[in-house]
C-alpha cells in the first residue's frame, strides 16, 4: 500500500496490518452492499474490477473513491489483488456542481412563464423545450423534442432563409440578430414573436443554439386597442365638430326655411282654389318641410335634437327614402319599393326611422354596386310580432311585444357579396366598418342599431357570403291612423279672429321673420310691433307708454340671449305672457324657459299655423279645432 492511499484513507501503516476491516468501516451504508457484490464476482470469475464508491474518514471527510483491479490466484491456491485507487471528490463534486447548476438552470427556465425557449442542434432537431413554448406554440415537450425546427414552427416561405441564416450562425459562431416574426402554432395559425438567439459550443461535441421567443399578441392587442381609441377620439372629435356645426347650420337655415314656410303660407291664402299657382306653392311648401326634417335629422345624429314621438306612416317615408336612393346610386342598380296598402301606422319619431332606412338602403346599394343584375328590394306589408330567429338568421334586437302582436315588417335585401359570420357579427359596433379608409366611419349602423332599440324594435339580419343580405326590422303598430297625426303638418282652416285690441311684440334680429311675422299676425286681426334689438324691447316695456299683451321674443341673438331678455322683462312686468322661439328646441332649453315662466316653446321652422295657436293659448284663448 503506498502512501498515497494512506493518506486517502487516513490511516497509519500500522493499523491497516492489524486491521483491513478498517477500510470497509469507511464505506458509505448506502454504498457498502454494491461494493461487496463487484468485489465477490470478480474474485469467482478473476475478472477485472472496476468500482466507484463514497468513503468517511476518521476526521469525517466525504469522499468519492475510484477502484480499479485484477484478481490473481498464487500459487499456493491463494487470491491475490492488485488494485489502484483515485481519489476523484475533486472531480465528481464538479459533476454533482454541474449538474445541479444545470437543473436549476431548466427549473428557471421553465418557471418563466413568457418567455419559450427552445434548444436545437446544428441539424436543426429540437433537444430542449420548455413550458413556455408549449403554451405559445401548442406542441407539448414529448412531441416538439426530436422534431425538426422547420416542420415545428417556421412558414413555409421563411424557410430557405431560416436555413441559410443557421448555417451562417454555426460557421461563423456569430448569433442571428433579435427580431419581430411570425410563426406558425401547431393549429398553423400565426403566432407574433420577437425571437432572439443564442449559440452554445461544447468541447468535443456539435455546438447547439437557444431560441429565445417573447410573446407579442398581449402588446399587439394593446397596439390595437391603442389605435381603435385614437381612432375612435378623432371620430368622436368629428361628431363634436358635427354637432357644433349642426347648431349653427340650424340656427340659420331653420329661420330661412321659416321664411319660405310661412310665406308659402300667406301666399297659399291669397290664392284661389284650383289656381295652378296654388299647387306650386304647394311643391315650395313640401320640399321645404323636407328641407326641415334633413336639418332635424343632422341635430339628431348629432345629439343637438331629441327624439319626437308620433304616428309614423311608413309608407311615405319609404316612398321619401326609394326617390333619395335613386338620385345617388349608381347606374346598373335596379331599386324596388313594395308597400302593401293599408299599413297599420307605427309610434315614433319619423326622422329617425327615416335615417334607419336610409342607412340601410344605402349600404345595400353600396354592396351590390358593380355586380351583374344588381338589386335592392324594400318591402313593407303587415306582420306580427316574430318567433325567435331561426339557425341561419342573426337576431340582432328583440322587441318586448307579446308575440302575435300587430306591427309592420320592413325587409331590405340585396344580391350582394354578403358577409362573413365574423363580419356579420360586428357590424352594428360602434366605428366597425369594412369600407376602405377615408370611405366610412363605421356609426351608420350603430345608429340604427341605437335608434331600432329605442323604438322597440326588433332587428335580424341573414347574410351568406356570395349570395346577399336581408335586414329584417319589425315595428309594433299603433292603435291610431297616421292621417290624424299627418292633419296636425297642414294649414289649418280659417280660424276666427277674436283678435282686437291685442298688442303683440316680437322680438328677432332677421329682418325675414319679423317682416313674416308681422305680416302672418296682423293678417289674423293683432296688433303688431316688431323689434330687432332685445334692449330697444325691454326699454319699450319699462317705459309704460305702450300696453303689449305678450312678449314673443327668439332665443338666440347676438345682443342677448332670449332667455337673459325673459329674467329681465319678469323684473318689470312679471304677468306678462312669453312665448320664446328657437331655430333649435331641445329639452334643456324646454325645462330652462319653464323654470323662467315662458308659457311656451316654438320651433321657427314648423308649422306656420302654430305660432297663431300660440299666440291664442298665451292670450288664454283656445283656438277653434
Amino acid at each position: 500500500m503506498s502512501p498515497a492511499c494512506l493518506d486517502i484513507w487516513e490511516l497509519s501503516p500500522d493499523v491497516l496490518e492489524q486491521d483491513m476491516g478498517a477500510l470497509w468501516s469507511m464505506v458509505d451504508p448506502a454504498d457498502l452492499e454494491p461494493m461487496r457484490r463487484s468485489v465477490d464476482e470478480c474474485a469467482s470469475r478473476l475478472t477485472d474490477w472496476d468500482h466507484q464508491w463514497r468513503i468517511t474518514t476518521p476526521s469525517g471527510r466525504k469522499k468519492w473513491l475510484h477502484g480499479m483491479g485484477r484478481p490473481t490466484r498464487d500459487s499456493d491456491g491463494s487470491l491475490l489483488w492488485h488494485v489502484f485507487v483515485i481519489d476523484q471528490t475533486n472531480s465528481l463534486a464538479a459533476q454533482e456542481s454541474l449538474h445541479l447548476s444545470e437543473e436549476r438552470f431548466r427549473r428557471l427556465i421553465e418557471a418563466i412563464p413568457n418567455v419559450a425557449v427552445q434548444g436545437y442542434d446544428a441539424r436543426l432537431v429540437c433537444r430542449f423545450w420548455n413550458g413556455a413554448s408549449t403554451r405559445l406554440y401548442g406542441y407539448s415537450e414529448q412531441e416538439a423534442v426530436g422534431r425538426n425546427l422547420l416542420d415545428l414552427i417556421i412558414p413555409e416561405a421563411m424557410r430557405a432563409n431560416v436555413v441559410a441564416a443557421t448555417r451562417q450562425m454555426l460557421e461563423t459562431g456569430e448569433a442571428i440578430p433579435s427580431a419581430e416574426l411570425r410563426l406558425l402554432h401547431k393549429d398553423r395559425s400565426e403566432v407574433h414573436v420577437f425571437s432572439g438567439h443564442v449559440l452554445l459550443g461544447h468541447r468535443g461535441e456539435d455546438p447547439e443554439f437557444f431560441c429565445i421567443d417573447f410573446d407579442l399578441s398581449e402588446r399587439q392587442r394593446a397596439e390595437d386597442a391603442r389605435q381603435l381609441l385614437q381612432f375612435q377620439l378623432r371620430e368622436a372629435q368629428k361628431m363634436e365638430a358635427l354637432g357644433t356645426l349642426a347648431g349653427g347650420i340650424a340656427h340659420d337655415f331653420n329661420n330661412i326655411l321659416a321664411a319660405i314656410l310661412g310665406n308659402t303660407s300667406l301666399a297659399i291664402e291669397d290664392c284661389p282654389e284650383g289656381s295652378p299657382v296654388r299647387t306650386s306653392l304647394r311643391e315650395i311648401q313640401k320640399a321645404a318641410r323636407r328641407a326641415r326634417a334633413v336639418v332635424q335629422q343632422i341635430l339628431a345624429f348629432a345629439r343637438r335634437q331629441e327624439a319626437q314621438r308620433g304616428l309614423v306612416d311608413l309608407s311615405a317615408i319609404a316612398d321619401e327614402v326609394l326617390s333619395l336612393l335613386r338620385t345617388a346610386a349608381p347606374p346598373g342598380v335596379s331599386i324596388a319599393l313594395t308597400a302593401d296598402h293599408g299599413l297599420p301606422a307605427v309610434s315614433g319619431d319619423a326622422t329617425q326611422l327615416e335615417q334607419v332606412l336610409l342607412n340601410l338602403g344605402t349600404n345595400a346599394v353600396q354592396a351590390v354596386s358593380g355586380r351583374p343584375q344588381a338589386r335592392v328590394q324594400i318591402t313593407l306589408c303587415p306582420s306580427p310580432c316574430p318567433h325567435d330567429a331561426q339557425a341561419d338568421v342573426w337576431q340582432v334586437l328583440a322587441s318586448s311585444a307579446a308575440q302575435g302582436q300587430p306591427g309592420v315588417l320592413i325587409r331590405i335585401t340585396d344580391n350582394g357579396l354578403g358577409m362573413s359570420p365574423e363580419t356579420a357579427e360586428r357590424i352594428f359596433e360602434p366605428f366597425y366598418t369594412t369600407k376602405p379608409r377615408g370611405q366610412g366611419t363605421g356609426l351608420g349602423l350603430a345608429v340604427v342599431h341605437g335608434i331600432l332599440k329605442e323604438h322597440d324594435a326588433s332587428l335580424a339580419l341573414h347574410t351568406r357570403e356570395g349570395i346577399g343580405t336581408s335586414f329584417d326590422i319589425w315595428m309594433p303598430a299603433s292603435d291610431q291612423s297616421a292621417e290624424s297625426e299627418a292633419v296636425a303638418d297642414q294649414e289649418p282652416t280659417a280660424q276666427e279672429k277674436d283678435t282686437a285690441g291685442h298688442h303683440v311684440l316680437y322680438v328677432d334680429d332677421d329682418p325675414l321673420l319679423t317682416d313674416l311675422v308681422e305680416r302672418q299676425l296682423s293678417r289674423s286681426g293683432y296688433r303688431v310691433t316688431t323689434l330687432a334689438d332685445p334692449s330697444d324691447a325691454l326699454r319699450r316695456l319699462q317705459d309704460g307708454a305702450e300696453t303689449f299683451n305678450i312678449l314673443i321674443t327668439d332665443h338666440n341673438m347676438p345682443q342677448m340671449s332670449g332667455l337673459n331678455m325673459v329674467a329681465d322683462v319678469r323684473r318689470v312686468q312679471p304677468h306678462l305672457p312669453i312665448i320664446l322661439t328657437s331655430a333649435v328646441v331641445t329639452d334643456d332649453l324646454r325645462s330652462q324657459a319653464a323654470m323662467a315662466g315662458v308659457a311656451l316653446v316654438l320651433e321657427k321652422a314648423g308649422p306656420s299655423h302654430q305660432l297663431l295657436d300660440a299666440v291664442a293659448q298665451g292670450l288664454g284663448r283656445t283656438p277653434p279645432p
